[in-house]
């Protein structure tokens, strides 16, 4: 997966090389990720959309207005023809946290994203973490200082949630029974580390991709 090399940074110019090397990832793996930063791509929906107009159009060779989103049953978005109305033949899937998109798209099968800051304290008390981390990880995290033990449950959240998005139940999903270093059948989990200016700790990206389900 191509979380197990640098992320890309998605850019709005149609000619910069990133675009070189986001389709030969694709050609290659049929699955990419990469992030982006709001202030180039718009605030919000418009922002979101351009770049999944934009990422998707070079994939499947469209060009970026005729790529439109709508929604499932379970709210969770997915890409159309605005010529044909039909359904392309890609999964994807967004995260947004502070002004920073994550996007990925597959044709191998349904694909999750998430992104968080690397120092959120996401499980400041045992309620929490019993509700985030399978028992095997919590006994993992137990002998850890402050700090790596916030890191480190960071990065098993953004795998988690990836999860829960491909498999399309969301917060519905029982977190506590799935262990990040121990993917479900079926599935492929990664997670990266992204250097950033806004905080010194950085951002986990997580990806989890169902392999075999139709796109």
């Amino acid at each position: 997966m191509p979380l197990a090399e640098p992320p890309l940074e998605l850019l709005p110019e149609p000619e910069a090389p990133v675009w070189e090397r986001l389709t030969a990832r694709w050609r290659r793996d049929g699955v990419v990720v990469g992030h982006a930063e709001e202030a180039r791509w718009g605030a919000g929906r418009t922002g979101s959309r351009a770049l999944v107009a934009a990422t998707v159009g070079r994939l499947l060779e469209l060009p970026a207005e005729r790529v439109a989103l709508e929604r499932d049953h379970r709210r969770r978005p997915y890409p159309v023809d605005r010529q044909s109305g039909e359904r392309l033949p890609v999964d994807l899937n967004l995260s947004h946290t502070d002004d920073l998109f994550l996007l990925g798209v597959s044709r191998k099968g349904r694909i999750g994203v998430d992104v968080e800051r690397a120092d959120r304290d996401i499980a400041p008390g045992p309620r929490m973490l019993a509700r985030v981390c399978h028992p095997g990880e919590r006994d993992a995290l137990a002998d850890l200082s402050r700090r790596a033990r916030t890191e480190a449950i960071a990065r098993l959240w953004v795998c988690k949630e990836a999860v829960a998005k491909a498999d399309g139940r969301g917060l519905l999903l029982d977190l506590s029974t799935v262990r990040a270093d121990v993917p479900p059948p079926g599935w492929r989990l990664a997670t990266s580390r992204l250097p950033s200016s806004r905080t010194a700790a950085g951002y986990w990206i997580g990806a989890a991709l169902r392999e075999g389900t139709t796109v």
